[in-house]
C-alpha cells in the first residue's frame, strides 16, 4: 500500500484548521417571551381623554376576539397588563393595555404554520392588516392601535410565582350557563387597579368546530402573592389567595387551580401561632392510594397535582404563550382547557380603561413591565413612541475574597429571586475579614421567600457554589451566623449540591474511628517558630474524643494530644517539621533524621503541611439553617430556588413508632458513644435531638418518654436530681467547644445552645 506524503505547509494548513474549528454548541430558544406582531391597544393618556375613558368598559375585546376567529380562524392570545408611561407632560404614571397575539394555523386554507412570523412577507402583511383593521373597528377612535412586539421577558425575572388559572370541573365543556352578571372581569379588574398590583392576564382562544377552547390566567406579580414549596401549598389552603378570580367565575360553574380539593389527598395543617409563628404540616394520605400503585407512584402523583394547585408551571406557560394543562389534574376531574360556547366569550374578557398615578410596578422589586416596541408597518403607524430609559446597574465593587464569578452569578440570582418575593437583601462588602456574603433582613422575623418565621433580626445568605467539596467552609459559614444569633440560608447550585451539604450540617463531622470522630480539615496549620508542621504521604487524621480532646493520629499512633480549645500553635506536637532555607526544604521527620529537598515540587511530593482541625461547636447544624437549591431555570437572570427537604431512612418508616424506634437506631449511631463516668439526661438528650427531627419531617415528634424508649439498648436510671439519664452513653463530641481557628467566632464567646 502506497503512502502519500504530505508538505509541511499541508501539514500546518490541516493544522489550524483543526485548531480554529469553532466548537458546537446548541443553545436554548428564548424567542418564545416575546410576541412578535403583536397588535397593541394604549389608550390616550392626554388629559382631555382620560377624564372621560377612566374606568370605562366594554366589550370591545370579546368582539374583536369573535372578529379575527371568523375572519382567521386561528388561536387569538389577549394580554392585558399595565404599562408604565415615561411622558414628562402628563400625570399619567401608567395605563392599562391589552395585546392581541394571533398564531394562525390555517390562512385562507393554505398554510399550516406554528407562529405567525413562519409566514412569507406577503401573508404576514394581509394577516395583520386584516387583524388591526378588526380591533381598530372594535376599539373607540380615540384608542392608540399599533404593530410591535411585546417582550415579557422584565416579568420572568425573580423566577415562577404562582399563577391563577380558570378551572373546569368533571367536564371538558362548559355549557348550559344562562343568564348571568357578566361583569367577573370587570370587578378582578376593579380589584386589581385598586390595589395597584403590577398583573397580567392571558386569555387564549381557539376555535374548532363552531366552539372555542378558553385558557385564562392571571398572574399577580408583587411579592404579597408567592407561595413556596408545602408551606406556602399550606397557607394557600388555608388562608385562601386574594388574587384569585376563580371566586368570581362561581356563578357559571368555573373554579380556579387554588381551589381545587387537594385536601382530599393530604392531610394540611397551618396554624398562625402566639408568638407570631407559622406551624404547619402537609402529609399524603395513603387511603387515597389506587390500588395497584405503589406509594411511590401514588406521590408523585401527588406531587404533580400539588404543582397544579401552585401555579408555578403555569407562569412558564404563560411566558410562552401555552394552553398546557397537568394531565394529573384531568385525572382527577379539573379541566384548565376547556370548551365555551362562542357567545360566552365576553365572560372571559373585558376592555378596562384605568389611568395610574403611581405605576403599579414599584411594588415589584425585581420584575418590571413587558416592554412593548412599537413599529411601523406599511400604512399602520407607530403612536405611542415612549423612549423609556433602562434599570440603572450597579455592577458594585469587587473583592478576592468575594469568590469567583459563578459564585457571584448564583448569589446574585438569588438576591434577584428573594427581592421578587418581597424579600429586602443585599450583597455584603467583603474586607477581608469574615462576614457573610449577602444579609437578609426579615420583615418583623418573616422570611417571604421561605414562607417562614425566624428567631432572627438579621439572616446570613451563604452561596455555597463550590463549596459542598470544602465542608470545613460551610461549617465556617454556619459558625459565624450562630455566634452572631443569627439564621443562616445556605444556597447551592443543584439538588445534587444540597444533598451533600446536608450532609455536612446534618453531623458535623467526617466519620466515627476507635481514637474519636474524625474532623473535616480547614487550611494548613500557621508555621511554629518559623517551623512548618509536616507529615508524609500516609494515614494522618485529627480525631476529637468525647471528653473534648483533640488528638492527631499517624498510621494508628497518637502523637498530638490537646483540650479542643487550645490554640495549636502553642501545643507540642509530635509529628516532623519543615523549614524552608536558600529555596531548599529541609525536614525534620519524628525519627530525628534530616532530609533535605532541593525544589519545592520534589518536596511536596513526599510531604504535605499538617491543616487545622476544624472543631465544629455542635453536633449537628440543622436547627440553625436552611438549605435551597437552584432548579435550574430557563434563563441565568431568572433563578428558580426551592428549599431542600430531607427524607432520611427514618423519616420513611411505616408507623409512628416504628420512626421512632429507627429515628432512636440514627441518634445512638450518629450522635451518641459509649463512655464511662458521664451523664446525659434524656431530657438533654431529647431537647437537642428534636431540632434534626423537626428538621426532617414535619409528622409527630416523640415526648422524651417514647424518644428513650426508642434509643436501642440503652438503660436509663434516675440520676441524683431525679431526672432519667443514659448509662453509658454520651455525645461523641462536647457541645459549645469553641476553638480559637475558628473564623468569625470569638475564642472567649460563651455559647449557650
Amino acid at each position: 500500500m502506497s503512502q502519500q506524503t504530505l508538505s509541511t505547509g499541508t501539514v500546518e494548513q490541516l493544522f489550524n484548521r483543526h485548531e480554529t474549528r469553532p466548537e458546537l454548541w446548541i443553545g436554548e430558544l428564548q424567542s418564545g417571551r416575546v410576541r412578535q406582531n403583536t397588535v397593541h391597544v394604549t389608550p390616550p393618556v392626554d388629559p382631555e381623554y382620560r377624564d372621560k375613558l377612566v374606568h370605562e368598559t366594554g366589550d370591545e375585546i370579546a368582539e374583536a376576539i369573535t372578529e379575527l376567529i371568523e375572519k382567521i380562524d386561528a388561536p387569538i392570545e389577549v394580554l392585558t397588563y399595565p404599562r408604565p408611561v415615561s411622558r414628562t407632560d402628563v400625570d399619567t404614571a401608567a395605563v392599562l393595555c391589552h395585546a392581541f397575539h394571533i398564531s394562525p394555523h390555517f390562512v385562507d386554507g393554505r398554510a399550516i404554520q406554528a407562529d405567525i412570523t413562519d409566514f412569507n412577507e406577503r401573508v404576514l402583511q394581509n394577516v395583520l392588516d386584516i387583524a388591526h383593521e378588526k380591533i381598530a373597528d372594535s376599539f373607540p377612535d380615540v384608542y392608540n392601535v399599533e404593530v410591535g412586539d411585546l417582550d415579557l421577558d422584565p416579568i420572568a425575572t425573580g423566577g415562577p410565582t404562582a399563577t391563577c388559572r380558570l378551572v373546569n370541573e368533571d367536564a371538558e365543556e362548559l355549557a348550559g350557563v344562562g343568564k348571568v352578571n357578566a361583569e367577573m372581569m370587570e370587578q378582578t379588574y376593579d380589584a386589581l387597579t385598586h390595589a395597584r398590583e403590577p398583573f397580567v392576564h392571558q386569555l387564549i382562544a381557539e376555535p374548532d368546530d363552531g366552539k372555542n377552547y378558553i385558557t385564562s390566567r392571571l398572574a399577580a406579580l408583587s411579592s404579597d402573592h408567592t407561595y413556596q414549596g408545602d408551606r406556602g401549598l399550606a397557607r394557600l389552603v388555608k388562608e385562601g389567595a386574594s388574587e384569585d378570580f376563580g371566586r368570581l367565575f362561581k356563578s357559571i360553574g368555573l373554579t380556579s387551580n387554588y381551589n381545587i380539593d387537594i385536601e382530599d389527598y393530604l392531610h394540611i395543617k397551618y396554624d398562625q401561632q402566639v408568638n407570631g409563628q407559622t406551624a404547619h404540616t402537609v402529609t399524603i394520605r395513603d387511603a387515597m392510594r389506587k390500588r395497584y400503585d405503589t406509594k411511590f407512584q401514588h406521590r408523585r402523583k401527588i406531587e404533580k397535582l400539588k404543582e397544579v394547585v401552585l401555579g408555578h408551571p403555569d407562569f412558564r406557560r404563560l411566558l410562552n404563550g401555552s394552553t398546557g394543562w397537568k394531565q394529573a389534574a384531568e385525572d382527577h376531574g379539573y379541566y384548565g382547557r376547556f370548551w365555551i360556547p362562542p357567545a360566552a366569550i365576553s365572560y372571559f374578557t373585558k376592555r378596562y380603561a384605568h389611568y395610574y398615578d403611581i405605576d403599579p410596578w414599584t411594588y415589584s422589586p425585581v420584575r418590571e413591565a413587558p416592554e412593548f416596541t412599537p413599529r411601523s408597518v406599511r400604512d399602520i403607524d407607530i403612536r405611542t413612541d415612549w423612549e423609556t430609559p433602562g434599570p440603572a446597574v450597579n455592577p458594585g465593587q469587587r473583592h478576592q475574597t468575594d469568590g469567583t464569578d459563578a459564585h457571584l452569578k448564583l448569589g446574585d440570582r438569588f438576591i434577584t429571586f428573594a427581592r421578587a418575593r418581597g424579600d429586602e437583601i443585599s450583597r455584603v462588602e467583603q474586607d477581608g475579614e469574615s462576614l457573610p456574603d449577602q444579609e437578609l433582613t426579615p420583615d418583623e422575623g418573616y422570611i417571604n421567600t421561605l414562607e417562614k418565621q425566624v428567631d432572627s433580626d438579621v439572616v446570613n445568605v451563604e452561596p455555597e457554589y463550590k463549596n459542598e467539596s470544602k465542608p470545613a467552609n460551610i461549617l465556617t459559614n454556619v459558625e459565624r451566623a450562630i455566634a452572631a444569633d443569627r439564621h443562616v440560608i445556605l444556597v447551592c447550585k443543584s439538588e445534587s449540591a444540597a444533598d451533600r451539604v446536608y450532609d455536612i450540617v446534618y453531623a458535623t463531622y467526617n466519620e466515627q474511628t476507635e481514637h474519636g470522630v474524625q474532623t473535616y480539615q480547614g487550611d494548613a496549620l500557621p508555621e511554629i517558630d518559623g517551623q512548618m508542621l509536616v507529615t508524609a504521604e500516609s494515614e494522618s487524621t485529627w480525631c476529637l474524643t468525647p471528653d473534648g480532646m483533640l488528638v492527631y493520629v499517624i498510621d494508628g499512633e497518637i502523637v498530638t494530644r490537646c483540650p479542643a480549645d487550645a490554640d495549636l500553635t502553642e501545643v507540642d506536637h509530635g509529628c516532623a517539621t519543615a523549614q524552608k532555607e536558600d529555596g531548599r526544604y529541609i525536614v525534620t521527620t519524628r525519627g530525628d533524621e534530616t532530609l533535605t529537598y532541593e525544589s519545592r515540587t520534589a518536596f511536596k511530593r513526599e510531604w504535605s503541611r499538617v491543616t487545622t482541625p476544624h472543631v465544629p461547636i455542635d453536633i449537628s447544624y440543622l436547627q440553625y439553617v436552611t438549605i435551597m437549591y437552584e432548579t435550574g431555570a430557563e434563563s441565568e437572570d431568572s433563578g428558580d430556588f426551592v428549599e431542600y427537604n430531607a427524607t432520611p431512612e427514618w423519616e420513611r418508616a411505616g408507623g409512628k413508632m416504628d420512626r421512632y424506634k429507627e429515628f432512636g437506631s440514627e441518634v445512638k449511631d450518629t450522635f451518641l458513644t459509649e463512655t464511662s463516668d458521664t451523664e446525659l439526661t434524656t431530657n438533654k438528650c431529647h431537647s437537642t435531638m428534636m431540632g434534626v427531627y423537626r428538621w426532617c419531617t414535619s409528622k409527630h415528634a416523640p415526648d422524651t418518654a417514647r424518644f428513650g424508649e426508642g434509643l436501642p439498648d440503652i438503660d436509663r436510671e434516675d440520676t441524683s436530681d431525679g431526672k432519667k439519664a443514659l448509662v453509658g452513653y454520651n455525645w461523641v463530641f462536647p457541645r459549645e467547644l469553641v476553638s480559637p481557628h475558628l473564623a468569625g467566632v470569638d475564642a472567649d464567646a460563651d455559647l449557650s445552645l
